[in-house]
This record gives C-alpha cells, sequence and structure tokens, in this order.
C-alpha cells in the first residue's frame, strides 16, 4: 500500500490542520474557536478509533500483551482524570471536613444547611472545563501517539507543522513592522502586548520556541544539502521572531532547549559536524539580530527590576494559599477565584493566572493531584526515551526533548500551557515522541529521508 495512503498520513495531516487552526484563531482563547477545537479533536479521535477497528479489528489502544510502561502510564493518566472528578463530584460535609478543611468551611460559611454537601472544587463549573480542555489535549495525544506508525507519516507531521512555523513567523515580523495596533490588521484588541496572532507574546514566544527545536530536527536528519540549508532556515527566522517578541521568558526558554539539544548532542557522541552546525545556527542567528538592531533586547532583560516584579509577589502568595488547600487542591480552574482571598494590597490588577503553571496546578489540585500528574509525566518521558538514541532516530528523539524542556522552562514564568494552541502542540509533540519511540527499527531503516 502507498505511503500516502495508509491510516497515520491522513491522521497526521488532520492534526496539523487542527493545530494550524488553534494557533491562527488568536490561540484558541475566545469560546467559539476552542468550542470548534475540542469538537474537532473528539471528532478525529472517533475517526481514528473507526479507521483503527476497520485495519486492527478491535479499538482497544494498550491491549492485554502491551508494554508494561504504557498500562502504567494509562493507568496513572486514568487514575488523574478520576481525581478531578471527586473534585466536582457533591461530598458530605462531615466527609469534605477531614479531605480538605478550607473548602468545608467555604462551603459552610455560605451554606443555608450545615450538613448540606459541598465540594472539593471552589468552583465546580470552572473546574468541568479545565477538565474538559485537560480531556482534548489527552485525547489528542492518544490519537497522534498511536496513529503514526511509520516514519513516513511522522514526518509528514512535523514537517507541516515546520512549514507553518516559517509562515507563522514571516507573518508576526511583517506585521510588527507595519504594526497598526491590530491583530492580522484588522481586529480590534485591548491593551496588551501581542506578537502574531497572540495578544501577549509570551505566548507566541512558548509556541515557536516548541517548533524550533522541531525544525532544527529535519535539518539535521536531511540527506540533501538544499533540504538542509532551507529547514536551517526556517529555524533562523523562526528563532529571530521569537527574539523580536521580546519575550524574556520565551528567549531563556528557547536557549535552554538548544543547551540541552547541543548536550544531547555531545552525550550521545554524534559527529562533530551535527555540533558545528549547531554552533553555526545559532551564530546566524546572533549575526541576524545584531544586523536588525539587537538593543531592544538588550534594554528588554536590563531594565528589568525582580524586585518590582509583580509575579513575585503572585507566586508568594500563591504558596500561602496552597498551605490551606495543601491536600487535594482547590478545584482545577479555580485559580483567580481563590487568588483574590489571598491578594495583596499592593496588586492592584485582577490575575487569572499564577504566571506559573507549576505553582498554579499545586493549589488547583494539590499534593494528591501533582501526585498523579507527576506520575503520568515520569511514565511518559520512560516511555519517550526507549529505544534507539542513534543516527536519525537520535536526532528526533533528541528535538523532541528539546521541545519540552523548552515549554517546561518558559511554564516557570508564565501560563502557555493554560493557552488552548499552545497546550495542543505540547500534546502532539509528546504523542509523536512517544509514536517515535514505537516506530519499528526495520522500518526506520527501511525508510527513505527526503
Amino acid at each position: 500500500m502507498d505511503r500516502r495512503n495508509q491510516p497515520g498520513s491522513k491522521i497526521a495531516v488532520t492534526a496539523s490542520a487542527i493545530i494550524v487552526f488553534s494557533v491562527l484563531s488568536f490561540g484558541s482563547v475566545e469560546l467559539w474557536s476552542s468550542t470548534i477545537l475540542q469538537v474537532s479533536v473528539f471528532t478525529l479521535f472517533m475517526f481514528w478509533l473507526i479507521m483503527k477497528g476497520d485495519h486492527d479489528e478491535g479499538i482497544q489502544i494498550v491491549g492485554p500483551d502491551g508494554d508494561r510502561r504504557e498500562k502504567l502510564l494509562f493507568g496513572a493518566l486514568s487514575l488523574f482524570f478520576v481525581y478531578i472528578i471527586i473534585q466536582m463530584l457533591p461530598i458530605y460535609s462531615t466527609v469534605l471536613r477531614y479531605i480538605s478543611l478550607r473548602s468545608f468551611d467555604f462551603y459552610s460559611f455560605y451554606a443555608v444547611d450545615r450538613n448540606s454537601a459541598g465540594h472539593i472544587s471552589l468552583y465546580v463549573y470552572k473546574t468541568q472545563i479545565e477538565f474538559i480542555r485537560m480531556m482534548t489535549c489527552a485525547v489528542f495525544f492518544v490519537t497522534v501517539a498511536y496513529s503514526i506508525r511509520d516514519r513516513n507519516s511522522l514526518e509528514k507531521m512535523i514537517k507541516i507543522i515546520s512549514y507553518f512555523g516559517f509562515g507563522l513567523a514571516v507573518f508576526a515580523i511583517l506585521q510588527k513592522a507595519a504594526w497598526n495596533g491590530k491583530l492580522y490588521w484588522f481586529r480590534e484588541i485591548p491593551e496588551c502586548s501581542p506578537f502574531g496572532p497572540f495578544l501577549n507574546r509570551n505566548h507566541y514566544a512558548g509556541l515557536m520556541a516548541m517548533l524550533i527545536p522541531l525544525t532544527l530536527g529535519l535539518a539535521f536528519t536531511r540527506k540533501r544539502r538544499e533540504r538542509q540549508m532551507l529547514f536551517g532556515f526556517f529555524g533562523v527566522i523562526m528563532s529571530v521572531s521569537l527574539f523580536l517578541s521580546l519575550s524574556r521568558a520565551g528567549i531563556v526558554s528557547f536557549l535552554a532547549g538548544i543547551s540541552v539539544f547541543a548536550l544531547f548532542l555531545l552525550w550521545k557522541k554524534f559527529k562533530a559536524k551535527k555540533i558545528w552546525a549547531l554552533a553555526s545556527f545559532l551564530l546566524i542567528v546572533l549575526l541576524y539580530l545584531l544586523y536588525i538592531g539587537i538593543d531592544p533586547i538588550i534594554d528588554r532583560f536590563y531594565k528589568t527590576d525582580i524586585t518590582r516584579e509583580a509575579r513575585i509577589a503572585v507566586w508568594a502568595e500563591t504558596l500561602r494559599a496552597f498551605k490551606d488547600f495543601y491536600l487535594t487542591g482547590s478545584g482545577l480552574g479555580t485559580f483567580m477565584n481563590v487568588f483574590q482571598l489571598y491578594s495583596p494590597e499592593p496588586i492592584v490588577y485582577l490575575y487569572d493566572h499564577a504566571h506559573n503553571d507549576y505553582l498554579e496546578f499545586i493549589l488547583e489540585g494539590g499534593l494528591i493531584g501533582a501526585i498523579l500528574l507527576l506520575s503520568v509525566l515520569t511514565f511518559l518521558i520512560i516511555c519517550i526515551v526507549r529505544g534507539r538514541w542513534d543516527g536519525k532516530t537520535g536526532i528526533i528523539k533528541i528535538s523532541f526533548l528539546s521541545s519540552i524542556v523548552t515549554i517546561s522552562a518558559h511554564s516557570a514564568f508564565d501560563f502557555n500551557l493554560h493557552i488552548p494552541s499552545n497546550a495542543l502542540v505540547l500534546a502532539a509533540i509528546l504523542g509523536m515522541a512517544f509514536a517515535n519511540s514505537k516506530i519499528r527499527e526495520e522500518t526506520q531503516e527501511n525508510l527513505h529521508i527526503s
């Protein structure tokens, strides 16, 4: 059968199209775009299940003879979502008092009947929304991870995302050069710091930092010199656009990802020309920035005063709030509602996120949620790093891990994972990394890489 007609290839193209839509529709932060995104993801999942049933005579994802690591991963993932459901379930006040005293106090204060049931979540509706958002990403991850079974489908998806990343970078640079105060030159926006299709430059930088290592992975695995230069050029323009966004966290996370890329190349003892190629890439980016002017970037860091950063105070108060909800959390999605009760007087703005995804999650999920999520991530990384590390397979694996490192670093300073498009891209990267570790070695060796 022609590889272009394989089911995995069709899923890869459709999943890439969903990613493109999610980014271009302002990151899918609005109700209309997030709804279309969620419906599209679940529709694709159902389509994949139907095709899987037709080809594999069953729709079971991890069978009885499946890898033990995969069983542990999906077991932990299932427990995590069960825990979110428990946060939304009504619980007798006598029980709630022992598992979440602070939640019990709030419900008791506002309840007419002292014996009425309460919830771990202080705002069940918000937790429901967060549950759907996380389930969408989980479903997208599963679809990508198990539909891609050959190198051709995997590389097709990476190529589409890389071409899109380059096009997005060019658009973002042009929009900055011809800025008229509107997104896409027609969409009125509130006072903010936009870049590309995003209302916040940090979210553009977070997305671009994830895509750059994937593009470098393609450049380092091409056989033809012109293809190497093409994807290398893509990476340069994407990197320049990231620096032009003036996102401090984005620049730091980009450097963290590139550093991990270089360290893995050294650790796995790849040929010296790979190291020199990466060094040349960074030099070209630097020369490009010097040519167009690097002063705004330097000033952005030079004028940073840590002592006056409001987010530091937000982090401190988030930790203080966590002490009251340390075991079960306040409920996913409830940060904005809970933080108002702890916000100090100097903070005059309404914060809907903690600007630190880790602190926000431990407040909302508590220690139980944090342990479950950490278990999921641990088993997932174990699955991703299994298999071969040599040759093209190793380079692609390094690019995935570097991409994951960038968003992990950025999440310590912002809330990229609460932007639907960026969370979906991370789910796709994790899915592709998972699929890459499962592709049979003989298939990898026999496929021609253009």
